[in-house]
């Protein structure tokens, strides 16, 4: 794939639109279906490619960005599915000497599929639904990688990167408005993002969860359309029923 972001660009907003005409039985009603946007930094890592303290330290950055399709499953749980663009991979600066850094970029189509749940708290003894956990699992198809060792770039072997990320998730949100909300995600993969000596072997120790994918994501979202909220949702005194409700 060689344009990967023009293409998620030009599908996401006709994906949005359409699911959005098809869910709108009425002006009055909720739609069953509801389609967003979301961006956001991403912090990843690898274990056994940091060569110093041999921890994670989350020190190669990049960004997300997609789409999302949810549906509501009762008054507390969504079913979320999303398709972003999403950089991983794993960095180590250099030393005082400037010597030691490398940089592993790895840039994947992602497909996670989660569940929301509100949890309720009492705020000046009113309930408020603004803040939610989430969890759930997602299914990444490698479509760009690169490494780069002292600021030079190298040569990977490809059968030894892993085409297929597995991972599971789960985060906190908190919803600045029924559209519009903040996520801090954080997801594992389950199997190895490098396979043996994708790249110079002192580089990986064998141990658990060595080669696997950990990602810190920081997004906002934005949710189009929704009902406007009935009595007492964000925990105030129902106000008298609109006319056109």
């Amino acid at each position: 794939m060689k344009h990967p972001l023009l293409t998620l660009f030009l599908t996401l907003p006709a994906l949005s639109y359409s699911l959005l005409l098809n869910a709108q039985d009425g002006p009055a009603k909720e739609q069953r279906f509801r389609a967003g946007l979301t961006f956001g930094a991403v912090a990843s890592d690898i274990p056994g490619m940091d060569t110093r303290d041999k921890d994670s330290d989350f020190e190669k950055l990049g960004f997300s960005v997609g789409g999302v399709v949810n549906t509501r499953l009762n008054p507390k749980n969504v079913l979320q599915v999303e398709i972003n663009y999403i950089q991983k991979g794993a960095q180590q600066n250099p030393d005082s000497l400037n010597m030691g850094y490398h940089r592993l970029a790895l840039n994947y189509i992602e497909v996670p599929l989660i569940v929301r749940h509100t949890i309720r708290m009492n705020v000046h003894k009113k309930p408020v639904d603004r803040l939610e956990i989430h969890y759930g699992a997602s299914f990444g198809r490698l479509i760009g990688y690169n490494w780069n060792e002292d600021g030079y770039p190298s040569p990977i072997d490809l059968s030894r990167l892993n085409s297929n990320d597995i991972s599971i998730l789960g985060g906190l949100s908190f919803l600045f408005t029924p559209n519009i909300a903040f996520n801090l995600r954080y997801s594992n993969s389950v199997n190895q993002a490098l396979i043996g000596d994708a790249i110079p072997t002192y580089l990986i120790r064998y141990a658990w969860n060595n080669g696997h994918n950990q990602v810190i994501l920081m997004s906002v979202s934005y949710i189009f359309g929704g009902k406007k909220k009935k009595a007492g949702d964000d925990g105030t005194k129902a106000p008298a029923p609109a006319t056109n409700e």
